[in-house]
């Protein structure tokens, strides 16, 4: 098809990387290898991009055709819903707009292929032993009555503002301290908008120092077991053997019950 790909609208990933707290507001990709084997697949949630010069990528119909709906070169980013394992290869699922087009096509992936790029989950792994439980009372935030959005503390740059906040829905699930002493606190999900931090101590600060700025992406490994799709299970195996051994023992009551020797 040869048309370059557009990264799913924000709104949308809004949406699906809010499913563990919102589960009734994801929609699901609309792909029929996802819908046979949905239960094989892993939750991901996570922007890839395209880091070869050389080579291009292709976004198949299927991990199993041929078939591809669109491609991918250097630089392309694209955000990968759901992770499947199929003949010993990672694959993800994306749901795309294509260009000059509204339709939503969806397109399966092989991960190593791609690089993931940093986002809170990857902050969180780098420094989960320094979280903690949160026991202030958000004095700074009731004050100003909003707070900047971040995707990890030390980003290169904040999200956006949240106005109005209601303290009677806000809670912190872990809080982190900088080395500046600034605390910092990780929202799932408010107002629509999922997996942020905002900065507890200085909430409405949108100047405060890139201390941890966005790396380069790196090789997605996976920390979920997966079911590999392609392979067939030892339930399968077994089935397939009863029916083997079946049809054997039956040829052999058939033979011996309608088969005559010959008097030579």
């Amino acid at each position: 098809m040869g048309k370059r790909i557009i990264i799913v609208q924000i709104a949308i990933v809004c949406l699906i990387t809010a499913h563990l707290a919102h589960a009734e507001a994801v929609i699901e990709p609309d792909n029929d290898f996802y819908s046979r084997y949905r239960r094989e697949c892993v939750f991901l949630g996570r922007v890839f991009c395209a880091v070869s010069r050389d080579e291009t990528i292709y976004v198949m119909k299927a991990p199993n055709q041929n078939e591809f709906v669109t491609q991918m070169s250097y630089g392309d980013k694209i955000y990968i819903e759901y992770s499947c394992l199929y003949n010993g290869e990672y694959w993800g699922i994306t749901s795309m707009y294509l260009d000059n087009s509204t339709q939503i096509l969806c397109g399966w992936i092989k991960l190593n292929e791609l690089r993931v790029m940093y986002d809170y989950i990857a902050f969180e792994e780098e420094f989960i032993d320094d979280f903690y439980v949160y026991v202030g009372d958000y004095s700074e935030i009731k004050a100003a009555g909003a707070a900047i959005a971040w995707q990890w503390p030390g980003a290169d740059a904040p999200l956006w503002t949240i106005e109005g906040i209601d303290m009677t829905y806000f809670q912190v699930l872990h809080a982190f301290k900088d080395s500046q002493s600034r605390e910092w606190g990780f929202i799932p999900y408010l107002y629509g908008s999922p997996n942020i931090w905002f900065c507890l101590s200085d909430p409405l600060n949108r100047d405060i120092p890139a201390f941890n700025p966005t790396p380069e992406p790196t090789v997605w490994v996976s920390e979920t077991i997966h079911i590999d799709i392609g392979k067939p299970s030892y339930a399968t195996i077994a089935i397939a053997a009863i029916l083997v051994a079946l049809t054997v023992v039956g040829s052999g009551l058939i033979i011996k019950v309608y088969w005559t020797p010959s008097k030579r």
